[in-house]
């Protein structure tokens, strides 16, 4: 676990104030989260931004795939591109989860919505293979 000051205030609450912020940014608690989202650190740390192009080809990979499986309307690519883990610029947790290798609760609910879990789990288990590890 990375010694966050939001850890240090838990291990050692005599030591470390509760009422400190994040010594970069000064306005969020600095908890693992706020390390890949603060401004302040280096674009080059956020692993969105690092593994932009993975998850472009993630995103693109499972939409060309499950679109190949059967005819869908155009609301499905819509609301498929404006899932919030596709989002490297302003990162969700979602997008973290993903850089991570793991999958989104809510891409496996939309998903869901239009085919079993099993089908899901099949194609999208080898793409998320693909991902580098962040750490």
């Amino acid at each position: 676990m990375l010694p966050t000051l939001t850890t240090l205030q838990q291990r050692k609450p005599y030591l470390y104030s509760p009422d400190w912020l994040c010594p970069q940014c000064n306005s969020a608690p600095e908890d693992l989260n706020h390390l890949w989202t603060c401004p302040y650190i280096l674009p080059e740390l956020n692993p969105c931004l690092t593994h932009r192009s993975e998850v472009i080809k993630f995103r693109d990979s499972c939409l060309s795939s499950f679109l190949s499986l059967k005819s869908l309307d155009n609301s499905f690519r819509t609301d498929f591109f404006a899932l919030d883990c596709w989002n490297y610029e302003a990162p969700s947790s979602s997008c973290l989860w993903l850089t991570r290798g793991l999958l989104p609760v809510h891409l496996t609910a939309f998903l869901n919505q239009y085919f079993p879990l099993s089908v899901i789990y099949k194609i999208i288990s080898p793409l998320l293979n693909d991902f580098r590890p962040v750490c």
